[in-house]
C-alpha cells in the first residue's frame, strides 16, 4: 500500500471509531449512571510492523515508517468523574455520595457494579435494578414487602420505618479494573480483585445521572466528523495522483 494511503487509512479508521464512541456517548446522556467513554491512540512503532521482520531485506523501510508511521494501539477508556445528582423523591431512588462507590447486582454472569440507583420491584418483591438484575445486601437479594419501603443515607432499607435490611456498598480502589458490561454496569478485568465492601454513603431519594455533557458530545461530535472527511479526501486525493502517474508512464511507454 502507498505510505500515504496508508496513512490516510489508519488515521480515518481512528476517526470512524471514534465517531462511534461519541454517537454512543450522546445516545446515553439520559441514562442514569452512565459514564462517558473515549479513545487514545498512538503512532505505529516500527517494531511492530512487518518490514521489521524482514530485516537487511527491507533496508528503506524504517526510514520510510520514521517518516509517516501509522496509527495503532487504539483503546477504549471510561471517564468515571460524578454525573449531576437530580432529586427525584422516589423513595427507591438513591445516589452514591463516593464517586469510587458502586452498588452490588447478581447478573447471570455473576456479581457485577453500577452506579444507577434507580431501583424498582420486582413481582416476587425483590429489590431489582431498571434492567430487571437483582440488588445486593449485606445478606444477599434485599427482599422488601409488607409496607412502604425507603432506601436510608446509609443504606438500610426500612419498610414502615422499620429496618430489613441493608444495601451492599463496594470501593473500587482503581477503576482502570472495571470493564463495561452494559450502558452502566461493570465488572472486574480477569485476575483482577473483587472490590471491597465499604459502609454505604447514599443520598435518598436522587440519581447519578450520565456525567456526558450535550455541548462537548456535540462538538467532539463535529471535530471527528471533520477529521474523518479530511482523512478521506486525502486518500481519494492520493489516489488520484497515482492514477495520473500510471497514466502518464503508460503514456510514456
Amino acid at each position: 500500500m502507498d505510505r500515504g494511503t496508508y496513512v490516510a487509512a489508519t488515521g480515518g479508521m481512528l476517526q470512524m471509531r471514534k465517531l462511534e464512541v461519541q454517537n454512543n456517548n450522546l445516545a446515553n446522556i439520559n441514562t442514569v449512571g452512565f459514564k462517558r467513554q473515549f479513545l487514545t491512540a498512538q503512532n505505529q512503532q516500527f517494531s511492530h510492523t512487518f518490514a521489521d521482520a524482514l530485516g537487511s531485506k527491507a533496508p528503506f523501510a524504517r526510514g520510510d515508517h520514521d517518516r509517516t508511521p501509522g496509527v495503532e494501539n487504539i483503546e477504549l477508556h471510561t471517564d468515571f468523574s460524578p454525573g449531576a445528582v437530580s432529586f427525584t423523591s422516589n423513595p427507591l431512588d438513591v445516589a452514591l455520595r463516593n464517586p469510587r462507590d458502586f452498588f452490588v447486582i447478581n447478573t447471570p454472569e455473576g456479581p457485577q457494579y453500577t452506579r444507577a440507583g434507580n431501583f424498582t420491584l420486582s413481582a416476587n418483591s425483590e429489590l431489582i435494578t431498571a434492567d430487571g438484575m437483582q440488588v445486593m445486601g449485606d445478606g444477599g437479594p434485599v427482599q422488601i414487602s409488607g409496607g412502604k419501603p425507603t432506601i436510608n443515607a446509609d443504606g438500610s432499607v426500612s419498610i414502615n420505618g422499620q429496618v430489613t435490611g441493608k444495601l451492599q456498598v463496594v470501593q473500587v480502589d482503581d477503576t482502570k479494573n472495571l470493564a463495561h458490561a452494559g450502558a452502566n454496569r461493570f465488572k472486574v478485568n480477569a485476575g483482577r480483585p473483587a472490590p471491597a465492601p465499604v459502609e454505604p454513603q447514599l443520598i435518598p431519594k436522587s440519581l447519578e445521572m450520565s456525567n456526558v455533557s450535550a455541548v462537548t458530545g456535540m462538538v467532539d461530535l463535529i471535530v471527528t466528523s471533520r477529521a474523518f472527511e479530511a482523512y478521506t479526501k486525502a486518500a481519494q486525493t492520493i489516489d488520484g495522483m497515482n492514477q495520473t502517474a500510471i497514466t502518464t508512464l503508460g503514456k510514456k511507454q
